[in-house]
């Protein structure tokens, strides 16, 4: 009998600093279990931006979990995606997915393609689907969409 194992490995994207790089992973390994209750902890207590709206009772984990039962698209699988993706750095922010601050008719073949169903989240040449942020001090910043 052959028995296989398969592990994921994630690494440090390059240029990021190593608190970037731990929260990354942290983020990560968490929306990958599907469990909100393990990006609680990481969810600073002021600052964090989750919603343009008015910030409803419970915060951001009972904000992503109503829209994942209304939309059919869990937020949490959406942050996954978008961590195993490049990243910009955005006024000292670094961000996923790279796309956030790059125009529409400035995506080459192989942006629209690393991008995926990401990519349909243009309005007009402006990126406004889902992205998340992380602060150099290794602080979760954002995680939102639309404008």
């Amino acid at each position: 009998m052959t028995v296989t194992v398969t592990r994921t490995v994630t690494t440090a994207q390059p240029g990021v600093p190593a608190a970037v790089a731990q929260t990354q992973a942290e983020l990560l390994a968490a929306a990958e279990s599907g469990d909100y209750e393990k990006l609680r902890p990481l969810v600073p207590a002021k600052g964090f931006a989750y919603s343009y709206g008015i910030e409803g009772p419970g915060g951001p984990i009972a904000y992503w979990r109503k829209l994942g039962r209304t939309s059919g698209q869990p937020p949490i699988r959406t942050l996954a995606m978008l961590l195993r993706m490049p990243y910009t750095l955005n006024r000292g922010i670094y961000v996923w997915p790279f796309a956030y601050d790059k125009r529409k008719s400035d995506l080459s073949a192989y942006d629209r393609k690393l991008l995926g169903a990401f990519a349909k989240s243009y309005v007009g040449q402006d990126y406004y689907g889902w992205r998340t942020g992380i602060k150099p001090d290794g602080s979760w910043s954002f995680f939102i969409s639309g404008d």
